[in-house]
């Protein structure tokens, strides 16, 4: 009822709504890029980071564009997000795009050195974190026009694509993990005309790449995308854009898909 009297008053008023977006894990990288970029296209930003206390570009971005809002969220509490989907309770959300990951590091995927916390750690953060996330705001987006629920993956999660060993093991799997698990929510919200994807952003130059080229966290965190200029890699901002081209393409006819960050499919 609040939703539709919502919907009726700025009929009358001759206004639209503003879309919205949610976007975990928006601190750094492609996640603030994401946040940067929407906010930049006047759209309703939802931007929730672990530690926003001290996330120093988030907060400074916004303060300049009013129309990003900062949550607390961190995707393995569950009070937090039952907090957060009740604060939100009855608005609409038309793209909720689960970014926050992990990576990991190297130490603990040797093969012949596997960590069973770490396992559990990448699996709580990549794959069951956007499974509760989408499903407790999944009545948030199909109340909104656009209904789309995305999950930032990788190529390195494919099965079918995987011929030599990886120096990220658990990595891996948590990856194939969270396309089916995303592939579950998709058929649960299927009825609901609720659109769910899996992107591969590309290898894209951020903090994460540092790690997976061997750098402590330490390390990685005190880099720069401009010093690491590999063929083949692209920018965080470059990799939003893409993301952000290929959410906006989704038409809604298929779901649970695996698309690369030009829109094509990815195999499984």
């Amino acid at each position: 009822m609040r939703l539709v009297l919502i919907a009726f008053l700025l009929s009358l008023s001759g206004l639209a709504a503003a879309e919205t977006v949610l976007v975990t894990g928006s601190n750094r990288g492609i996640g603030l890029e994401l946040v940067t970029q929407y906010a930049a296209e006047g759209w309703h930003v939802i931007a929730t980071s672990r530690s926003p206390h001290d996330d120093e570009e988030l907060l400074a971005l916004a303060q300049k564009q009013k129309n990003v809002t900062i949550e607390t969220l961190d995707v393995t509490d569950m009070a937090q997000i039952a907090a957060l989907a009740k604060k939100l309770e009855g608005t609409p959300i038309d793209v909720l795009i689960n970014n926050a990951g992990l990576l990991g590091g190297r130490p603990g995927q040797d093969w012949g050195n596997l960590s069973a916390d770490l396992f559990a750690r990448l699996m709580a953060v990549n794959v069951f974190g956007p499974m509760k996330v989408s499903e407790a705001f999944a009545a948030n987006v199909a109340a909104s026009e656009q209904k789309k629920i995305i999950v930032i993956s990788s190529t390195i999660g494919s099965i079918s694509r995987m011929e030599n060993p990886t120096p990220f093991p658990i990595l891996a799997t948590s990856k194939a993990a969270v396309n089916m698990a995303m592939r579950t929510v998709a058929m649960q919200l299927k009825d609901q005309d609720v659109t769910v994807a899996m992107l591969m952003p590309g290898i894209v130059r951020t903090r994460m790449m540092y790690q997976a080229g061997g750098m402590s966290l330490e390390e990685a965190s005190r880099q720069t995308e401009f010093e690491f200029d590999r063929p083949g890699t692209i920018t965080a901002a470059e990799s939003a854009q893409r993301i952000r081209n290929v959410v906006a393409s989704i038409d809604g006819s298929e779901t649970g898909i695996f698309l690369n960050n030009d829109g094509s499919r990815i195999d499984w």
